[in-house]
């Protein structure tokens, strides 16, 4: 997953546009496992999970067909269930979009805004929330989807065990001879 993620960054990827997929409501064991097999942070907590599936395929990879046929789970967005709280003066019902990603080596050009399109129809928030993990993004596509950076959290360290599984540094036994 970090290989796929490095060479995205240095713009080496497959692109798909959103126009050519569907968004759909899925169980929460797709969910869990797309998103511990494609997110640095693996599964979350949540109560609304929607994936991106392939519709149909355009443009210049004509390779795809093999490798990536028509149906095929590209993307997932999770969102927590409602906290109310008051802003302004006034009870509203907030909610946190706790996990979004696609195939490792891919892009989705507009991506991001169909998933959350498709959740605020189905839901109708009043707020929605989201965390940037800054080391991989500057958090840019959250302002172009009208997210209002309010404060940022300091980082989550990780360690990785021989098999890759990553555990936060938190939540590691402490090293009694040290």
């Amino acid at each position: 997953m970090m290989e796929s993620r490095l060479l995205a960054h240095l713009e080496i990827f497959d692109q798909v546009y959103a126009r050519n997929c569907e968004i759909r409501k899925i169980d929460k064991t797709t969910a869990a496992e797309f998103l511990e097999q494609n997110h640095s942070y693996g599964d979350a907590s949540c109560r609304y999970r929607y994936g991106m599936f392939l519709k149909r395929h355009t443009g210049h990879c004509l390779d795809w067909h093999d490798r990536l046929p028509e149906g095929t789970l590209v993307a997932v967005a999770t969102f927590s269930n409602a906290r109310k709280w008051i802003k302004d003066g006034k009870e509203i019902r907030s909610y946190e979009w706790t996990r979004s990603a696609s195939l490792p080596d891919m892009r989705i050009s507009g991506g991001m805004g169909k998933l959350l399109k498709a959740f605020i129809q189905d839901v109708h928030p009043d707020d929605i929330m989201s965390y940037a993990d800054l080391e991989w993004s500057e958090g840019k596509v959250y302002e172009q989807l009208g997210f209002v950076k309010e404060s940022e959290k300091e980082p989550v360290m990780f360690a990785i065990d021989g098999q890759m599984k990553r555990t936060p540094v938190s939540r590691c036994p402490q090293n009694e001879d040290s």
